[in-house]
């Protein structure tokens, strides 16, 4: 049921059905059929070639990769960090005095959106080049979207009163409000997707041949390690904004990625990878938000900037809303309300136990800027 990603080793056996035909076009011998990758593990029931010692070295070149291939992880990297920097960018365009909605609504209708459209199209890419798949879904949409800092400040909405004045039942509605909404918007969004991808893409694309494909994975890696001098170079102001969170994108997007490829498909019904990834994100905001109302803030320092870094980064990436409406949208009616109120109920015990227990006898309701 997912989306690590959602269908991807199904849909290496649609790569193969496809690129039969596109063989067939270019008169490559039907007979040369490679055997298939399951999580990056070779697929014993997938047709296997009689002669594998003569088989063509551009055959070879066609082979799709695994899900847990380098090719695959590397590719994770920029879209990771891309959907970090949209998230990022799009909140700061959704924030101003007054405003009529929360700004995370924003980020998570624009992830779902673009997910939805990935959903629909999963075909014609998987057909293209299976990664892409992977790097849209997960890397980008994923990383877009946080399940983490949305079930924070539905917390903080029903403890913190803000602002000023807000009786019990106006924090209550404020919780609720950030709480239902934006799952309503999600799900929306993600359905709109959904109907904008079933336009039919009248292109017959062929996976790329194998140098193409190092060099693509090259890039991909390259772009994560530009991320290390962008920290250091860029002025201290940068550090908490943008470049300590970029350290963590693709940490975050990888550790989701694993989680979701071993955990996913141990229940059918219940999608534990993406569920500990949600969860273990909503810790580590969590445990961020607290060592940032109770200790010492030196504004523009490297430790500041680390500790937003876990936050918008890490926990950020490792966090999903994308992957979760569409994993819920996917089940039946008993097992997605399942999958939702238990997501959401073990989130705000965890943020009881973990900044609310904090909040409430450490005195941390002083405010935390620079």
């Amino acid at each position: 049921m997912e989306l690590t990603g959602l269908g991807y080793d199904q849909g290496l056996q649609e790569t193969l059905r496809r690129s039969s035909t596109l063989r067939r076009a270019s008169e490559i011998p039907l007979t040369l059929e490679r055997t298939l990758t399951t999580g990056g593990e070779p697929n014993p029931s997938a047709p296997r070639t009689p002669n594998p010692e003569e088989e063509p070295e551009e055959r070879k070149e066609l082979a799709p990769p695994g899900i847990l291939s380098l090719e695959a992880i590397f590719l994770l990297a920029p879209f990771s960090i891309f959907g970090l920097l949209a998230r990022l960018g799009i909140a700061a365009l959704a924030r101003y005095p007054n405003d009529a909605i929360f700004e995370l609504a924003w980020v998570q209708a624009a992830g779902c959106l673009v997910m939805g459209i990935a959903q629909s199209q999963k075909a014609f890419i998987m057909t293209f080049y299976p990664p892409l798949y992977l790097g849209i879904t997960t890397g980008f949409c994923g990383s877009l979207t946080t399940f983490a800092s949305w079930q924070r400040d539905v917390f903080l909405a029903w403890i913190e009163g803000r602002p000023a004045g807000f009786s019990n039942w106006h924090r209550f509605l404020d919780g609720a409000t950030r709480l239902f909404f934006t799952q309503a918007i999600s799900v929306a969004t993600f359905k709109c997707g959904l109907a904008i991808g079933k336009r039919r893409v009248h292109i017959m694309p062929q996976i790329p041949h194998r140098p193409l494909r190092v060099v693509i994975t090259v890039v991909a890696l390259c772009t994560y390690i530009a991320v290390f001098p962008l920290f250091f170079v860029l002025p201290l102001s940068f550090r908490e904004e943008v470049t300590a969170a970029l350290l963590f994108a693709f940490p975050g997007a990888l550790t989701r990625h694993l989680l979701g490829t071993w955990l996913n498909a141990k229940k059918s019904n219940f999608p534990l990878g993406t569920f500990a990834s949600n969860t273990a994100g909503t810790v580590i905001s969590a445990i961020v938000y607290v060592l940032q109302h109770t200790h010492p803030v030196e504004c523009n320092s490297s430790a500041t900037a680390i500790l937003q870094g876990l936050t918008d980064g890490y926990a950020g990436c490792l966090s999903t809303v994308s992957t979760f409406v569409a994993e819920a949208y996917l089940m039946n009616r008993k097992d997605s309300w399942t999958y939702v109120l238990w997501s959401w109920i073990s989130a705000q015990i965890l943020l009881v136990l973990v900044l609310g227990i904090p909040y409430w006898t450490m005195n941390l309701d002083r405010p935390f800027s620079c």
